[in-house]
C-alpha cells in the first residue's frame, strides 16, 4: 500500500502546473482590439445615424418653408446646411427644385441631400471599408394661399 499524503501528492504536480501570473494581462491584450472596435463602431455608426436624422429633419423643414412661400430655392440651399452637424455641412450636396413654380395647384417642392458615409461621421474609421451614400429626399406639395 502506498502511503502518500495528499499534500505531497499535489506538491509533486506543482512543478508541472503552468504559472498563472500575467494571464489576466494576456487575456486583456487579446480581447482589447475587439472591445475597441466595438466601441469605435458604436460611436461611428451612431454619428452616421445622427447625421442622417439631421439630414432628414433639415430637408423636411426647408421643404415645408419653401412650400409655404417663405423661402426661395437659393436661400433653401444655405438654410438646409444650418440644420446639419458641423462635420457634414461642407460635404453635403443639396438640390432644391420645384416642378411648376408658377402654378400653386400642381407645384411640388423637392429637397434632396446626399453625402458619402465617410463624411457623415467625425471618426471615419470603419465606414471607409464600405463606401456608401446617405441620401435624404423630401417632396412636398406647395400649399395654397389661405382664402377666407
Amino acid at each position: 500500500m502506498l502511503n502518500i499524503s495528499v499534500k505531497s501528492f499535489f506538491a509533486s504536480f506543482y512543478g508541472l502546473m503552468p504559472c498563472r501570473r500575467g494571464s489576466a494581462s494576456t487575456e486583456l491584450v487579446l480581447i482589447m482590439p475587439l472591445f475597441a472596435s466595438m466601441l469605435f463602431g458604436t460611436i461611428e455608426y451612431g454619428s452616421v445615424i445622427y447625421s442622417y436624422s439631421a439630414m432628414q429633419f433639415g430637408a423636411n423643414r426647408v421643404a415645408r418653408t419653401v412650400a409655404v412661400n417663405r423661402m426661395s430655392n437659393a436661400q433653401a440651399q444655405t438654410a438646409v446646411r444650418n440644420y446639419l452637424p458641423g462635420w457634414v455641412r461642407d460635404d453635403v450636396t443639396v438640390a432644391v427644385s420645384q416642378t411648376a413654380p408658377t402654378d400653386a395647384n400642381t407645384n411640388l417642392v423637392r429637397v434632396q441631400l446626399s453625402v458619402p458615409a465617410q463624411q457623415a461621421t467625425p471618426l471615419a474609421i470603419l465606414t471607409r471599408m464600405m463606401p456608401w451614400q446617405l441620401t435624404a429626399n423630401v417632396a412636398m406639395k406647395q400649399e395654397l394661399p389661405y382664402v377666407d
